[in-house]
């Protein structure tokens, strides 16, 4: 190693250990405190000044193979790339680790995503791919093209399968102008397939739950159904524009593992969740401004729902056994009062939540916080693996993280509490090559 180089790692690393001592101390006065005792905010980490000739010992190290190297001379960070890189980077969703080991996981470009399949060494891009979905019990992964939507059992790392179902998007988008006819929806979208914010195959592959800006929609056996929006609540001018598309921010959805329930929502409803057995809609009043998320626990016995303000929120817990028909205006357990919630995680202890402002928290089931961890950036998803072993963490900063939940010991670079490590990242930019750290 130069005398340049090492003189760039040692400062990079002496930053690195200092910004996270500085962050983690302020954490813990401030919440052993309530934050109640004053203190001067940690000093700005410098390492922004170091971002661009660590990224060319990056591009280095992927030509040479030398990753492990790479990591131990310059420990992986996030938050110092975000100024000069900010264009490049993009979201990086996982949907599932599959039973294969393989991570499958998606870009939000909304011109172009892309499918691809990694692991900590390897990577592969699937072309006209265009959205995917996995079902709760990941048995199911759905893969959308524009011209339509396969269903595969347990498919292997090139995304080969037995095909449990199709849905042409011809045939679903006439039955949503059934529906809709006078409204501009799902059905018009020329390339429907990358309309997509979510989709998730269930109850053996045979239905999906469709969640896009222009609706959600619950489809079984290619019946459609329309779930969210209500028609009634909008205009009846025809002369307005505005009214003629039905959609809204924030829609969001979930199928809980049992098949009985599907959660969804979005800015401007109430929290909602779906008996499919009943065909029975239950409300849920927010606790904060506008619903942004919802998940269900690994046993399908909770929901858990966050609703955002600003970059902030808070999230409750609804007890399935508990709703009734007149338990509308009932207040629940808050899980937290903080979140503005990106994605979650279901595990055997609670769920492992992302937020806003790039944090990993595991909460259980009675509010509790157990650990938290930064990885830097706005979460955008979350896939944990079976033995909950493994943690995939994509983020808008362009990272697709892999983190031991089981390695006990957190290393002197990690702001949080969390006695977890990641183990290995891929970086993920537009109009560049993948590269590993």
């Amino acid at each position: 190693m130069s005398q340049q180089r090492e003189e760039l790692a040692m400062q990079w690393r002496q930053e690195g250990k200092r910004y996270a001592a500085d962050v983690n101390e302020f954490v813990r006065i401030g919440m052993e405190s309530n934050w109640q005792q004053k203190q001067p905010e940690p000093k700005e980490d410098k390492r922004h000044q170091l971002a661009g000739k660590v990224m060319k010992e990056i591009k280095a190290a992927n030509e040479t193979g030398d990753i492990a190297e790479l990591r131990s001379q310059f420990p992986p960070a996030t938050w110092p790339f975000s100024d000069i890189y900010q264009d490049k980077m993009q979201g990086v969703e996982p949907i599932a680790i599959m039973p294969n080991g393989g991570i499958l996981f998606q870009t939000s470009d909304s011109a172009q995503p892309q499918i691809y399949v990694a692991d900590a060494t390897s990577i592969e891009a699937f072309a006209d791919i265009y959205s995917a979905g996995v079902s709760p019990d990941r048995k199911y992964v759905a893969l959308a093209d524009d011209k339509e939507i396969r269903v595969l059992a347990e498919p292997d790392r090139k995304l080969n399968g037995t095909v449990a179902a199709r849905y042409e998007w011809a045939a679903l988008q006439r039955q949503i102008k059934e529906i809709l006819p006078q409204y501009e929806s799902l059905a018009d979208a020329e390339m429907p397939a990358r309309s997509l914010i979510k989709m998730v195959p269930f109850a053996n592959g045979q239905s999906l739950l469709l969640v896009s800006s222009g609706g959600t929609f619950l489809v079984e056996q290619e019946h459609v159904t329309l779930l969210h929006p209500d028609p009634a609540t909008y205009g009846d001018d025809e002369e307005d524009e505005e009214d003629r598309y039905i959609g809204d921010a924030m829609v969001h959805g979930a199928v809980s593992p049992d098949n009985r329930w599907i959660a969804f929502g979005s800015q401007s409803s109430e929290h909602l969740l779906l008996d499919i057995e009943e065909r029975v809609v239950h409300e849920i009043v927010p606790t904060s401004s506008y619903p942004h998320y919802c998940t269900f626990s690994l046993d399908s016995r909770e929901v858990w729902f966050n609703a955002c303000h600003f970059y902030n929120g808070e999230t409750i817990k609804v007890p399935i056994a508990e709703l009734t028909d007149n338990t509308v205006d009932k207040e629940w357990p808050s899980m937290n009062e903080e979140m503005r919630v990106y994605a979650a995680a279901p595990v055997s202890n609670g769920q492992i939540l992302g937020d806003a402002y790039g944090y990993l928290r595991l909460i259980n089931s009675e509010g509790e916080e157990i650990w938290r961890y930064f990885v830097g950036s706005t979460i955008t998803g979350l896939a944990v693996s079976a033995d909950e072993a493994l943690l995939a963490v994509g983020t808008y900063g362009g990272m697709l993280h892999f983190i031991d939940l089981q390695s006990g010991e957190k290393d002197a670079y990690t702001i949080g509490t969390a006695p977890i490590q990641e183990m290995a990242r891929w970086i993920i930019w537009k109009d560049e090559a993948p590269l590993r750290w």
